[in-house]
């Protein structure tokens, strides 16, 4: 199996190819969070008809997947498709973000326990896209991060993607730069940054929490964190970008 760079994607065997992946983009907003009981309804009618819509309006935003996991916490998962990082810096993105809606600026006070991470692709496997995604948020010391990365693209996600189910691993490192961009968006809540984040995207949840088992092991010995609340989120809404 070989590391792909983030332009590239590689099919089910390995072997990198731009023509297929269950990704549209190598870049991406991740966002985790939990709503507040009183808030619960206008969330989703920002997120479903105004949120997802708006964002999928910006040059370069590909696809956007809202994903919940009922009585777990964080309990949804918002995940962005980008074609770069750079079109997450910029003007048309961070525009929107200093203009953010009435309706935007009510309903984040809402939000609670929120991670949100700006994010480059380091390594994709698989060719097609799940109803289910696992989702991990790791912390890996810089003197180990060369070693995670090998140990992730050589053994954890050829391993993973031998499941049955299992239909695509995504990692994922976090641009700090992008990710603490203050933004009068950003100014609306509180949120904290992983690192690195793992999506492994499934046909069936069963097979995601096995994905789950094996990567626990696989990192073990390297000094990497996995956070407690990693979880398998199911798909709600999904929405394509403009083509081009």
């Amino acid at each position: 199996m070989q590391q792909v760079q983030p332009s590239e994607l590689v099919d089910v065997a390995g072997t990198p190819t731009r023509s297929a992946g269950a990704l549209l983009g190598a870049g991406a907003v991740i966002v985790w969070n939990d709503v507040a009981v009183e808030g619960r309804d206008q969330f989703y009618d920002w997120h479903d008809k105004e949120h997802i819509p708006e964002r999928l309006t910006v040059p370069g935003f590909r696809r956007g997947r809202r994903y919940i996991k009922p009585t777990h916490s964080p309990e949804f998962l918002t995940w962005y498709e980008a074609s770069d990082l750079a079109v997450l810096m910029s003007r048309d993105y961070l525009d929107r973000l200093n203009a953010p809606t009435p309706l935007t600026t009510s309903t984040l006070t809402h939000f609670r326990n929120t991670s949100r991470a700006v994010c480059r692709l380091v390594t994709s496997f698989g060719s097609n896209s799940g109803g289910h995604v696992l989702t991990l948020r790791l912390d890996v010391p810089v003197a180990r991060s060369a070693e995670f990365q090998e140990r992730v693209a050589s053994h954890m996600f050829p391993a993973a993607m031998a499941l049955t189910g299992v239909l695509a691993c995504h990692l994922w490192a976090a641009d700090e730069r992008a990710s603490f961009t203050a933004t009068a968006e950003s100014k609306t809540r509180n949120f904290d940054v992983p690192g690195w984040v793992v999506l492994v995207e499934s046909s069936r949840p069963d097979a995601a929490e096995r994905a789950h088992e094996l990567i626990e092991v696989a990192l073990q010995n390297i000094d990497v964190v996995v956070r407690s609340d990693a979880a398998v989120y199911s798909l709600e809404i999904c929405r394509l970008g403009r083509a081009g």
